[in-house]
């Protein structure tokens, strides 16, 4: 075959095309995932039988990352194996095997976000996830980049797994931010064309596994920036455990490097496979996930139904993905219960906010209780106070005794609770006894007592008192009582299964 660039030959190519006679119709496409009945890999492979010819135009840097190295049979002994009965290591494949089973059963996309401060195996379990694809060091990707950035990537794992690794390292706070959303909200901006009108809305269905040292919220709160209560259910942060079952290993680090390795020789192979059988199997696909949604829904109580559909479809992925990782359903099964119960006591009762205003509050006192606050009764001959927060009054002759803190309005909304709605912020501190409410009215500002520097005047504050460190186990268990309810909700409804929580 010959290659020409003379411009005439395209009018006979036409031409040709014409006289042919040809009813065959092909189908393009620029995205890859599902696509008229079969699925398209980033690489351009067509897995499946489409229900009319495909041609894929698209390109992707990850393209080359999505190669083949041993079997299916070789990755499950070498790896699936080894994360069996370890929760985390399991839920990791649950979202790999749940990326390309969004689309049949029209799940919304969503995140896992592993988070812990030791080295606990977060990397290993995403490279366990993306093995199941091709190459683990090459499909994983970072959060460091701008929203636009991460979109782009989302869109070339359509219907796929992506991996995003460490949140904390050089990732911009604020990109993160844009990023969580638009990542599963599944589509992108709005852009003119010069020409005129808009190009087609970009959009995408992806799962993705997510690590990092902090939990999205605290890293983004550290940051100033508050985290609203849909992206936590889109991107649901559980914190990592290190994996207990060595299956053989002499210790933790044997056993990594053994997945590790396992995962570097065997890769690619299984989730070809995966994708195949869903290919052919879309209405069992659509049975497990309704019949796991059904089992969640009466599980969870239902102002957690989102968080229900995520754990749904990973059921769902787990327990048909069992012809690929050779799993017990039961296992599955507990499993994905366990980690629901980690979940559930860190973010699921509201603990978790409850934790960091609390935090955020006592921390601004300890840092400039005794710097930006004006002792009572005051005296002018003291220095002057830069950035005056409010006053300080001791109540009491011993160490244990209160300090009471009157926070200026300004300083209470601008600082002490930036990134929370004021009055939300106000209301929890009232809860955790630091923050004193006026007996009546609706207002969370009491008054400071007569300043006799200011003539006599009383001035509207925010009355908070340090909590002594010899009534903090009180005050823990204070706060465990207020938040425990729910977790016993979940506790009865699960011993109905033969789960248990704690």
């Amino acid at each position: 075959m010959q290659v020409t660039t003379k411009s005439n030959l395209g009018a006979i190519l036409a031409d040709w095309l014409i006289r042919s006679h040809t009813k065959e119709i092909w189908s393009m496409t620029a995205k890859s995932g599902w696509h008229k009945g079969a699925y398209i890999m980033p690489d351009g492979s067509v897995i499946g039988v489409p229900q009319q010819p495909v041609l894929f135009n698209g390109g992707s840097a990850a393209a080359n990352a999505y190669t083949v190295s041993g079997t299916t049979e070789s990755w499950r002994e070498q790896v699936a194996r080894l994360a069996n009965n370890n929760p985390f290591m399991m839920l990791g494949i649950a979202t790999a095997l749940a990326a390309p089973m969004i689309g049949i059963v029209g799940a919304d996309g969503f995140g896992v976000h592993l988070y812990a401060q030791s080295t606990a195996g977060k990397t290993t379990t995403a490279d366990i996830a993306t093995s199941l694809y091709g190459k683990p060091d090459e499909q994983r990707l970072t959060w460091y980049g701008t929203a636009l950035g991460i979109a782009n990537k989302a869109l070339a794992h359509n219907d796929g797994l992506l991996s995003l690794d460490e949140v904390g390292q050089g990732a911009n706070p604020k990109h993160v931010h844009t990023s969580a959303y638009t990542l599963f909200n599944g589509k992108g901006k709005i852009q003119g064309a010069k020409e005129g009108g808009n190009h087609p809305l970009a959009s995408w269905r992806t799962v993705a596994i997510s690590t990092g040292e902090k939990d999205i919220p605290t890293f983004l709160m550290e940051a100033g920036i508050k985290i609203n209560a849909g992206q936590l259910v889109r991107l649901l942060n559980i914190p990592m455990e290190r994996a207990k079952t060595l299956h053989g290993a002499e210790n933790g680090k044997a056993h990594a490097d053994a997945l590790k390795r396992g995962c570097r020789e065997h890769h690619g192979a299984a989730g070809r496979e995966w994708i195949g059988y869903l290919s052919s199997h879309h209405e069992e696909a659509r049975q497990a996930y309704l019949e796991a949604q059904s089992r969640w829904s009466k599980l969870i109580p239902e102002s957690y139904d989102r968080v229900s559909d995520r754990f749904a479809v990973l059921e769902a992925a787990l327990m048909l993905g069992r012809v690929i990782t050779g799993w017990k359903a039961q296992d599955c099964r507990d499993v994905l219960q366990y980690i629901f119960n980690v979940w559930m006591a860190e973010f699921g009762t509201g603990n978790k906010e409850f934790e960091q205003i609390v935090e955020q509050a006592v921390s601004f006192l300890n840092a400039h209780g005794m710097s930006r606050y004006a002792p009572l009764p005051y005296d002018e001959r003291d220095l002057p106070i830069r950035d005056l927060a409010g006053y300080r009054e001791k109540k009491g002759l011993h160490d244990n005794d209160p300090m009471i803190f009157y926070t200026l309005p300004a300083t209470f909304k601008q600082e002490i609770a930036k990134g929370f709605n004021v009055d939300m912020f106000a209301d929890t501190l009232v809860k955790s006894d630091i923050l004193k409410k006026p007996a009546s009215g609706r207002s969370y500002q009491g008054k400071t007592p007569r300043l006799k520097h200011l003539g006599g005047i009383q001035q509207r504050a925010y009355i908070m008192v340090l909590v002594p460190e010899s009534d903090e186990e009180a005050w823990s268990s204070h706060v465990r009582a207020k938040t425990c309810c729910l977790c016993c909700l979940i506790f009865i409804n699960c011993m109905n299964y033969n789960y248990f929580c704690f």
